[in-house]
């Protein structure tokens, strides 16, 4: 399967205090299928890519506890995550791994100024649904 959003935004008055990126963008290739005799399990393979255009973001400012313009430091990166999902009845085993793109690419993505995004990072668990 396939999945892909794609936003456009444009600020056409008070650019200068609203700023957001200008593409956006969230694509997901995965490959979905029922495994073993009987289908039992339910497995979902695949990759996610995230990207947004390079823009100003607001900086965030911990005395304050707000949000404030800046035009130093502009943000905008590329991002990829691979997972594994299967489920079987109530219960969900998955594992994830976020941001694959820090491997090799430069170390310079933040979220806001001065606030880096994620690294590298694995995640794994089960998810079992008592009642449902």
């Amino acid at each position: 399967g396939l999945d892909n959003t794609v936003m456009y935004q444009n600020v056409t008055d008070g650019s200068s205090v609203f700023r957001v990126p200008e593409i956006v963008t969230r694509n997901t290739l995965y490959y979905e299928d029922d495994w073993f005799k009987g289908k039992p399990m339910r497995v979902n393979i695949g990759v996610t890519f995230r990207y947004f255009t390079s823009y100003f973001a607001n900086a965030y400012n911990p005395i304050l506890a707000e949000f404030t313009l800046q035009n130093e430091e502009e943000i905008g990166f590329p991002t990829f995550d691979v997972f594994f999902n299967a489920r079987v009845r109530r219960t969900r085993l998955f594992l994830k791994v976020d941001n694959v793109s820090s491997l090799f690419s430069e170390k310079n993505y933040f979220s806001a100024p001065n606030y880096p995004f994620r690294d590298f990072t694995v995640r794994f668990g089960l998810v079992w649904n008592w009642f449902i």
